[in-house]
């Protein structure tokens, strides 16, 4: 679940860079069809290129661990015991996921409540087949007029009225298969329910559905002014579904200016061309390392655990009164590091976000209880009945290990 929320970051870095974009560029012009086909490239690159890892920006070389040790034990001072501090940790992750998923849920939810209450209302409507395959559906509910794959509803007040307009306008949300869209950005708005970039981006081809259904009622020869009133009239005192495409839209200011407005030069279709270089600033986004950090650290975590446990298990620590113990019992050191009464404080630092693992033992055997803290911070753990400790650290953190009232006398 963890790799889960960071992709829900990730992805939605790049909804907020991607609706700006859309927003300063392409948001006030008269390219309805360019507008909708960008809307709808946005969401699919904002599900799928956090998936993906670019690596565009320079990134440090990572040292190999063994190289990171740095301990003299003649400079190394004897520091006091660090005992464990109480602290408290939140499980930010179980939290968030708790979180998350109730909020999926309800969103899921009331999605398939007011879809299934769409579905009862065409059910129990009069029906009446048109000559283009649509269906019309007449109600007695006072609703506003929308349309859902081929069906036209209607209430029964609108349909003895002159409804040519209202017809050719649904008519033209269903041969543009807008109902299609609106399921791809209700589903979209259902998993990223808690980022308002979602719901906008979904108000926006909300937007470019009327629009572009309005230009086709207009090319059929409605007067515009006609029309105009028609939708003010339209605008109070009827309900309206979120899922379907509405007669009726709250953003009528918006639909009428864009009716009166002069059509955008041809020539400035051209500057969707520069979607090319913002995808590609978008990879440079995800390629920041605080983006990109949590995907490095899972690959160090799954490409040295093995190592670090197993082959490596020889970078280890001896415990002993002084270096001439050492040679009273052989051992087979290899890269082990040794741990003297005289130097009771091992230090390792770390120049790369990393976990960390080893084992504690003397000239008999392994230490139990060996204190490990992470230095300058009350951060730390303390081996385990085998030895052996795990740690998370951060980049340039140093490790202390210290061990309490060592007897000399034990060794011989």
């Amino acid at each position: 679940m963890e790799t889960f929320l960071y992709y829900l970051l990730r992805a939605s870095v790049l909804m907020a860079f991607f609706y700006g974009f859309y927003r300063l560029f392409f948001g006030k012009n008269t390219f309805h069809r360019f507008n909708r086909f960008l809307l709808i490239s946005i969401v699919m690159l904002v599900v799928v290129l956090p998936v993906l890892r670019f690596s565009l920006l320079p990134v440090k070389k990572v040292e190999p661990i063994a190289e990171t040790f740095a301990f003299d034990p003649s400079n190394i001072p004897v520091s006091e015991i660090v005992g464990p501090q109480p602290h408290i940790v939140i499980p930010w992750v179980p939290v968030l996921s708790v979180l998350f998923a109730a909020g999926f849920l309800f969103a899921v939810l009331r999605y398939l409540a007011g879809l299934n209450q769409l579905i009862r209302i065409i059910r129990r409507a009069e029906k009446q087949s048109l000559a283009d395959e649509t269906v019309l559906c007449v109600t007695d509910k006072d609703i506003a007029p929308f349309s859902w794959m081929k069906n036209i509803v209607l209430s029964r007040k609108d349909i003895t009225a002159d409804n040519r307009a209202i017809i050719n306008h649904e008519r033209a949300h269903i041969h543009l298969l807008h109902s299609y869209d609106m399921i791809f950005f209700d589903l979209f708005t259902c998993v990223f329910w808690f980022n308002p970039f979602s719901w906008l981006l979904r108000r926006e081809i909300q937007s470019v559905h009327e629009y572009q259904a309005d230009e086709q009622v207009l090319t059929s020869g409605t007067d515009a002014k006609q029309y105009q009133l028609l939708l003010i009239r339209k605008s109070v005192g009827e309900h309206k579904f979120a899922l379907a495409n509405n007669f009726r839209q709250r953003d009528l200011h918006k639909r009428i200016t864009m009716m009166m407005k002069n059509k955008t030069n041809k020539q400035m279709r051209w500057s969707y061309t520069a979607a090319l270089p913002v995808l590609f600033l978008a990879m440079v986004v995800l390629s920041v390392p605080k983006l990109n950090a949590k995907v490095v650290e899972k690959e160090i975590e799954n490409t040295s655990e093995n190592e670090i446990m197993t082959t490596q298990m020889g970078d280890s620590i001896i415990i002993a009164d002084n270096r001439a113990d050492l040679t009273k019992n052989p051992l087979e050191l290899g890269n082990t590091r040794v741990l003297t009464k005289d130097s009771s404080d091992f230090v390792i630092a770390f120049e790369e976000k990393l976990t960390v693992s080893g084992l504690v033992k003397d000239n008999q055997g392994i230490i139990m209880g060996a204190a490990v803290v992470i230095k300058g911070t009350n951060r730390g753990t303390i081996t385990d009945s085998q030895g052996k400790f795990v740690i998370k650290v951060d980049k340039g953190s140093t490790l202390v290990f210290s061990m309490i009232n060592y007897k000399s006398s034990e060794y011989t």
